[in-house]
């Protein structure tokens, strides 16, 4: 293998700088700005990679972006490249938040302040619907993709499940389709 086939390894500065990054991007949740600098301007996972590495981050507790850089970082640091990952992602937006909270305390009163918090919310939403449509960039199309994708919307958007209750219903159907398919693609010569 050539010095070019090598897989890029960030250093740990990369990681904190990189998920510093990612932080101080983060406006309307840190989705949007995960995929942009990991995938787009940094090039450290293809849309593929990501969409596969974000999934697995949503079935641990806590922040799934977090989830994400803290596998991430571990993957080619250990505990320590998970620390600089952690680190970067929180470090800036924790003390830009803190005193955005004193601000927002003393000033909240103010109805015009009032009135941009309230004019922002659909361009959260809108990332976060973009950001959708970019994850599903990096998903395999399949009959059973899709399927469990429309079921999924189905039992949140629709029905209003849980969040808990619609894992419990979907992931283990969806790994059984998985297994479903790859085994009907499989010829009788390979079972």
């Amino acid at each position: 293998m050539s010095a070019t086939d090598q897989p890029f390894t960030p250093s740990r500065l990369q990681l904190f700088s990189g998920f510093a990054l990612i932080g101080l991007t983060g406006f309307g949740g840190v989705l949007p700005s995960a995929r942009h600098v990991l995938v787009d301007r940094r090039r450290w996972l293809t849309d593929t990679e990501f969409t596969e590495l974000y999934s697995l981050a949503q079935f641990f507790p806590g922040p799934n972006v977090a989830n994400v850089c803290v596998i991430y970082g571990r993957r080619y640091h250990g505990w320590s490249g998970a620390a600089a990952a952690i680190v970067g992602l929180y470090l800036f937006p924790t003390v830009l938040t803190i005193a955005a909270g004193f601000a927002i305390d003393r000033w909240w009163r103010i109805p015009q302040v009032q009135q941009t918090f309230g004019a922002i919310m659909p361009v959260a939403s809108g990332l976060m619907v973009g950001s959708a449509a970019k994850l599903l960039k990096g998903m395999r199309i399949a009959w059973w993709t899709v399927t469990v994708l429309v079921a999924t919307f189905v039992l949140m958007a629709v029905l209003g499940l849980s969040l808990w209750l619609v894992i419990l219903l979907t992931a283990p159907t969806a790994v059984g389709l998985a297994l479903l398919d790859s085994h009907r693609q499989a010829g009788p010569a390979d079972r």
